[in-house]
């Protein structure tokens, strides 16, 4: 069957580098991501991996710098080419995608991501070795599934459902996160993200979501929050704004959040002007641990 977007197909996509201690030089491309023949079943689908060592003797892409900096370098990728990040998931050693374009389009943007994060990767002083990308052409039916297998990433890797962990993107699609790295417009036209939650495991929704968090959050839980909602790390002056409306709602006063982000007090009266709207996303986190776990 033909995708009704055509000549845009849809794709499941798992991409993966290796270290490779024989040739660490960066291999031919061109060679490398040469995908399969399109009749492969979604079962056979080959995982291309980055596999690295960035914590001293730990393995996979597990530092959320790194994993922000992979999901930055896709949404530019997609853009510039016309595809369309579908879903995504991250497992320790793996990441999982789903896009939506040309094929050649799709096989660019492929090639881009593996460049860009092999030559990010000397900033940590690893050398990588680009594997090939095992991409299955995807019926229409069959993008739930897909949709499925790639946010099952992090439950895969031991996280206790798939709004208990931030690298995937199910909490993008329940309308609990606003990242500048991924557009959950196109997945919420093609599925529906009731039963995605369903497939993927994830604890029924109760009525009256989200339910009311009791007492005030310590500051630096709120932080990690307002990180978390925008998909950038606590740090990140980005995050501030957010930051400061959260902890405002939460029953915090202006004096106290001067210290905890080393701002004067004038600069946080000045974040604190106007509406932020991504507050709903940040007060339904702080109202679910699950989605209080963030980097």
């Amino acid at each position: 069957m033909i995708h009704p977007l055509s000549p845009r197909i849809l794709f499941a996509v798992s991409v993966f580098a290796t270290a490779d201690a024989r040739n660490p030089d960066l291999q031919d491309l061109d060679d490398v991501v040469t995908p399969p023949p399109i009749d492969s079943p979604v079962e056979d689908i080959i995982f291309e991996r980055v596999l690295c060592d960035l914590t001293g003797q730990i393995e996979g892409l597990t530092g959320a710098v790194f994993r922000y900096e992979v999901l930055e370098r896709l949404k530019r990728a997609a853009d510039r080419r016309d595809v369309t990040v579908i879903a995504f998931g991250f497992t320790d050693t793996e990441l999982r995608l789903v896009l939506e374009g040309e094929s050649e389009n799709i096989r660019n943007v492929l090639r881009g991501v593996k460049v860009g994060t092999t030559r990010a990767a000397k900033k940590w002083k690893i050398r990588l070795a680009s594997g090939p990308s095992q991409r299955t052409v995807l019926e229409r039916s069959e993008v739930v599934d897909a949709v499925v297998w790639a946010h099952l990433g992090p439950v895969n890797a031991g996280a206790e459902g798939p709004l208990s962990n931030p690298w995937s993107s199910h909490r993008d699609m329940m309308c609990f996160r606003d990242a500048s790295f991924f557009d959950a417009s196109r997945l919420l036209e093609i599925v529906d993200p009731r039963v995605v939650h369903a497939l993927a495991g994830g604890t029924t929704l109760p009525m009256g979501w989200p339910p009311v968090g009791g007492g005030i959050k310590d500051l630096s839980f709120l932080l990690r929050v307002a990180g978390g909602v925008l998909g950038v790390l606590p740090a990140d002056r980005r995050c501030f704004r957010l930051f400061v409306h959260l902890a405002l709602a939460q029953g915090w006063n202006t004096a106290d959040l001067g210290p905890a982000l080393a701002l004067s007090h004038r600069r946080i009266r000045q974040l604190a002007v106007g509406e932020e709207p991504r507050l709903g996303h940040a007060l339904h986190a702080v109202a679910d641990w699950r989605l209080g776990l963030v980097p």
